[in-house]
Parts: structure tokens; sequence; C-alpha cells
């Protein structure tokens, strides 16, 4: 407990002095090693989850899937698959459970003992072996010995907020600085802060005198109060260390709030709302800093999805029902029965989905079974960023890191799909020549496949032609089949010689690069005219004199100034609806 700080007397998780509850649950305990308090039957069995549910809401960003609690802890369970005395879960009984609920489905989830298979990477094409046990071990369990160690006991005189610290540098990321962690959690504060929009401070500032405000804040406060303003100045001050120290502020806010407008209020659950988003986010930036900064920095480059992470990600095609297998990333995979792949596809809105591991495929696998003969145009963008992620694997991932310049990021980028569009010209036009020896089962057909790339060799081949072979092809049918295989095959030696010799193709790829780079600066900037007539509509104009207005005199009048008010009062009196 710091100096000077006393002791609360309302409970951190239901804001209340008392419960009804028998009396054993309902004594108010404080904190060890804090000035917090609380009961023995609002203690978390997980600091992490909550003990309420959080209220639905049509436009809430991120809803959890069915039996998916969206932590890391979960992903530790392999181990337990083949145990032989593992206790087995109906499908039945997990639905049932609530992702906030705290209800402990595997006893040794909470254990921060680390294990040496637990650093084993383990990819689509492999699957890890099982792990042999004995029925009755003669060794004393690890779990058993954990449990005699006084810690595990003090955590039940332990509030949430210091359990969470306890842990915080545990649960912060590697390689991540003070600086990129407090500009990844402006972009979620940034984001999500609008939830809650009225804190204690800023009513009573509002509502009340200073010595009201004084006298309420000792008699329902022993502390300072924590507002939005301060956690704003502590992510520009960079002030924040972990990602954890964020979630305790906004426990500390949301305990505030509950003491002083109730659990019932619609303050309240809004604190609920906003603490579910930032939760994720830092959920999200735990499994990939790179990711979420450059899903934030989504602005910046049209092709940011195939930028490289540090943590580098497996890429597989994943197969959802009515559509082909797609290129995506691996965020994480579920380890239980069945198996589960967290992925993000490339291309489009970079959507995310939970497939089941029958549906994912390595990506060197064949999938030209599962396409169709017109591939779309989603398709077509999604192989060309993976295509162009490929490349940019090369790098280091120091290029597209947080203290790099975004310029050189930007030029391998464009390095990357200027290289793309000449491998794909090339590959479309001269890396599959006809050979001059035609099987039986496309001579039929050959005449019809002519490609249209060809045509004009082919048209200059026939005004070649002389005439008395075409007279001869006439009178004899079966020396034409011959002849025209022959001549066919001549002609495509000659067309691929042709444009193998020349630099057409390669004039053709510089002239789409030039295309594609125009198109991207114009785009650039109809985005940059489109934001400016945004903000040009938002605006309201002086209804004498039409700059711009300051204030309004009705809702279909607003003025610059007094003066330009005064001016138009005569004339503006009979249609004021003001009155009305």
């Amino acid at each position: 407990m710091d100096v000077g700080e006393e002791e609360d007397e309302y409970c951190l998780e239901c804001h209340l002095t008392k419960r009804e509850e028998p009396e054993s649950e309902s004594e108010l305990q404080h904190c060890l090693t804090c000035a917090r308090s609380f009961h023995a039957a609002c203690h978390r069995k997980d600091p992490h989850k909550p003990n309420y549910s959080v209220p639905s809401y049509k436009g809430q960003t991120y809803k959890l899937p069915v039996n998916e609690s969206d932590t890391d802890l979960e992903d530790n369970n392999s181990d337990t698959n083949n145990d032989d005395n593992s206790n087995i879960i109906s499908p039945e009984s997990e639905l049932t459970l609530d992702h906030n609920s705290n209800v402990n489905l595997n006893p040794h989830a909470d254990s921060f003992l680390k294990h040496e298979h637990d650093d084993d990477v383990f990819f689509v094409s492999e699957q890890p072996a099982s792990v042999r046990r004995r029925r009755q071990s003669q060794i004393k369990s690890e779990f058993q010995a954990l449990n005699d160690i006084p810690d595990v006991d003090m955590e039940l005189e332990l509030c949430t907020v210091c359990r969470l610290q306890k842990f915080a540098a545990l649960h912060n990321p590697p390689h991540l600085g003070k600086e990129e962690l407090n500009c990844l959690l402006d972009y979620s504060w940034k984001s999500h802060q609008s939830w809650l929009s009225m804190d204690v401070r800023k009513y009573i500032t509002k509502h009340w005198s200073r010595r009201d405000g004084n006298l309420v804040k000792r008699l329902l406060f022993r502390n300072d109060i924590l507002g939005l303003s301060d956690i704003t100045k502590k992510i520009s001050n960079q002030k924040y260390k972990y990602l954890t120290e964020l979630l305790i502020d906004l426990i500390d806010l949301q305990h505030n709030i509950g003491i002083f407008f109730g659990t019932k209020c619609q303050e309240y659950n809004d604190t609920k709302w906003l603490l579910r988003d930032v939760t994720h986010d830092i959920r999200e930036i735990r499994r990939c800093p790179d990711c979420y900064r450059f899903s934030s920095e989504a602005n910046r480059s049209t092709f940011w999805f195939a930028k490289p992470c540090l943590q580098r990600h497996e890429l597989v095609y994943a197969k959802q029902s009515g559509s082909p297998p797609w290129p995506a990333k691996v965020i994480r995979v579920l380890s239980r029965k069945p198996n589960k792949y967290d992925v993000r596809f490339f291309g489009g809105s970079h959507s995310r989905a939970l497939v089941a591991a029958r549906d994912i495929l390595p990506i060197d696998a064949d999938i030209s079974a599962h396409l169709k003969k017109r591939n779309s145009r989603a398709l077509s963008a999604a192989v060309q960023e993976l295509k162009c992620h490929e490349m940019l694997s090369r790098f280091s991932a120091s290029f597209f890191g947080y203290h790099s310049n975004p310029q050189v990021g930007e030029q391998l980028i464009q390095n990357a799909l200027r290289h793309y569009a000449e491998e794909f010209v090339t590959d479309r036009f001269i890396s599959t020549p006809t050979p001059t020896t035609i099987p039986a089962n496309r001579k039929r057909n050959l005449q019809e496949r002519e490609p249209t790339i060809l045509a004009p060799f082919a048209k200059r081949l026939r005004s070649s032609t002389p005439a008395y072979l075409t007279r001869h092809r006439k009178s004899a049918a079966a020396v034409t089949s011959a002849a025209s295989i022959d001549m066919e095959g001549e002609y495509f030696d000659e067309a691929n010689a042709n444009i193998s010799s020349s630099g057409d193709y390669h004039q053709l790829a510089s002239e789409l690069l030039a295309t594609q780079e125009e198109l991207f600066k114009c785009k650039s900037e109809l985005a940059i005219v489109q934001q400016n007539l945004e903000d040009v509509k938002r605006r309201k104009w002086c209804y004498f004199c039409l700059k711009e207005a300051i204030f309004d005199c009705c809702f279909s009048a607003s003025y610059c100034s007094v003066a330009c008010k005064r001016k138009d009062k005569r004339a503006h009196l009979t249609i004021c609806k003001l009155k009305q």
C-alpha cells in the first residue's frame, strides 16, 4: 500500500460495502498490497475474466464465437488430449458456458509452470507426437507441489488489480518497446474511448460547485479520482510500461463510476463495453503487435497486409463453404478436438474466421482441382497480395518495424509488385510454348484454340501462303490435315521466337506498372478530395455573409458574428423557427 492512501470501503467487484450473503462471505476484505477491498464471494477465479456478463448491443464490434473464450491459456491444453484419465466434457455442457464466466474447465490451466513441449512449433503438414503417460505415477505431481506453495494461497488475499500486476511483465510481448507500446495503446484508446463520455470528475465539475464536489469526494472516495483525461495524458506522455496497466486503470475507472452512479445506470454499462473492446485489442497486441499496428495504419499503405511481421505467420489455404481454397495467415491454432485454425485471409477486407483443421491445406498444395475456369478478381487480388508477401518475407522484418523508414518499406512493396507483374506477363506469354509434335487428342481443336495474342503472326503467316498450296488444300482432305499440323508447328515456333527475341512483353509490363502507379496516385488524390468534401459538408455557413458560422440562431440559420445577426434580423424574423 502506498503511503498516504486510505483503505477503500467499497468492493472492487460489486462496488458495495455489504452483500446480501451469509456473514462469512459478506465481510469486506482488504488487499495485502494495496488500498483496495473486495468480498470473498466477489473474488475472481481468473483476474482476466469479469464476474459479470457484457450486455448485448447491436453495434458491438467484437463478438466471440461459440465455445471461444479468446484467451491464450487454452492453447496449452494439447498435452491433455491423450490422457487416459482426463475428464471428457460433452459438447452440450460447453455450449452453455459464457465466455465471460469464471468456470475453469481445466484445473491446470492457471499454472505458471513452463513445460518444454509448450515451445514446440507444429505446421499444417505435420502432427505432434502423442505424449505417453503412466496410469499410476509414482512421482509427486508438479501441480500438487504447486498447490503447496504459499504464493498460491496468497492469491485469495490479493485483489484483481494486484493479481494482474503480478504477471504484467510475463504477459507483455517480447521485443515491444515502451514507445511502440504506448503508440498501440493510443490506437486502441482513440478507437474505443467514445463509448464513455462522462466520468465522475467531469460530472462533479459540470454540475456542482467546488465546495460540494470536495465534500462528495471526501465522503465517497478515499483517494484521487481517476478520469478519462488522466488515461489520455498517460498515453501521450508514454507512462505505460505494460499492457496490463491500461486494464488496471480502466478497472479503477469502472470502480469509481460504479460507486458514484451505481451499477444500474448507462454509464456503468458503457464501461463494460469499453473494457470489452480494449481487452480484445490488448489480446490482439499480445498475439502479434505488428499485425495490430499494420491494421491500425491501413490508410498509409494499400498493401499493409503483405508486410511481414517479426513473428512470422504460417501461410495456408483455408476453405470455407461456397468458396475455393483461399490464401490466409494463421494467427493461432486452438488445440482442442477438433482443432480449429484462427486465420486471416488475403485480399478484400482481410476478414477473419475460425476454420476446422480438415479445411486447411499447406501453401504449397495443388489447389487446381478446387478452382474454376474463370477465377474471380477477388481471388486474383488475394494471390497477388500473397506473392507480394512472400517476396517481402525474404527481407528483414526491421524494414517494416516501428522505428523503420516508411518510405523504404513502400519502395520495397513497389519493387515486389513490379517483379510480380513481370513474372505474370512472362508466365502468360512465353512460359508455355507449344511443342511441334501435337498429341492426337488435340489435333481436332487445334485451329479453334489459337491464342489471341499470336493472332497477328497467324494472319501474316496465312497471307504469305502461296496460292497453289491453298488450291491443293481444297482438293486433298487427307494431305490437308497433316500439312495444317506441320504449318501450325512452324507457326508457333516462329511466333515464340519473335516474341522471345523482341522486348514486347517488357514494354507491356512497364506500361502496366506505370498505369498502376498512376491509378494509385489518382485514388490517393480522390480520397483527399472526398475527405475535404466531407469536412466542408460538416461546416455551417453564415446566413448573411456566407462565411463560416460560429453559432446558430435556429435550425434554419447560423451566423459568424453578432453584427451579421443584427443586420439580418429584419429579413430573418419572418422565417425564424426559434419561437415556434
